[in-house]
């Protein structure tokens, strides 16, 4: 019976494990995709901060070009924050999936720590 547990306990690590990796994979890439969209606010505030400073006009901006610029990020940002909610929502299912490898593990654990006691308790052992 040890040696199933044990064998058992072991597929339950390895379960979690692979859960856990899951979760960090997809936390990381919410982290890319946050980081991406700050840095288009970023490259932004830095636009809007250089044309201040320029006395609110330039070249760019009289063209249209800075008009379809700012049309592009907010695009951009769209499609990130889609995304990164997607992954939010893909994340809290992993994180279930997670908690329930967790569980399973901790359970069989439990049964192997119980197992073990039980041996003692037969063989006179404290």
């Amino acid at each position: 019976m040890d040696k199933q547990l044990r064998a058992l306990q072991n597929l339950t690590d390895m379960v979690l494990d692979v859960e856990r990796m899951k979760l960090q994979q997809i936390a990381l890439a919410e982290q890319k995709l946050g980081k991406q969209i700050r840095e288009l606010d970023n490259e932004k505030e830095k636009r809007v901060a250089k044309l201040s400073a320029r006395g609110g006009t330039d070249t760019a901006l009289l063209a249209g070009a800075d008009m379809r610029w700012h049309s592009w990020i907010q695009q951009q940002k769209c499609l990130l924050n889609t995304r990164r909610a997607a992954l939010l929502a893909k994340q809290e299912e992993q994180r279930l999936k997670a908690q329930k490898a967790f569980g399973k593990n901790e359970a069989v654990r439990n049964l192997l720590e119980k197992s073990a006691e039980d041996a003692r308790m037969k063989s006179g052992r404290p």
